[in-house]
């Protein structure tokens, strides 16, 4: 997987239970629709939780990152095929 940190814009669904649901996102003028979410885990920095999410599209795998302290995204790294 290459890894990245780049900001990323993304359209997201806070489902039943207070999960959390990437939809899509736009990284470098591209719009990637999520197909699946493969794996999704927590972590914490300085005491703010950050939600992982390995998601597909059509073709890639991306690590997606959301931190709740700055609710910024951060698309962490992409494998492409």
């Amino acid at each position: 997987m290459q890894r990245l940190c780049e900001s990323i814009r993304v359209a997201a669904i806070f489902a039943p239970g207070a999960r959390l649901q990437p939809v899509w996102f736009e990284w470098r003028r591209q719009k990637h629709a999520v197909t699946r979410i493969c794996y999704f885990w927590k972590d914490t920095l300085g005491g703010a939780a950050r939600l992982h999410f390995a998601v597909c599209d059509d073709r890639n795998l991306y690590e997606l990152r959301y931190d709740t302290s700055d609710q910024n995204w951060t698309l962490v790294g992409v494998e492409e095929q």
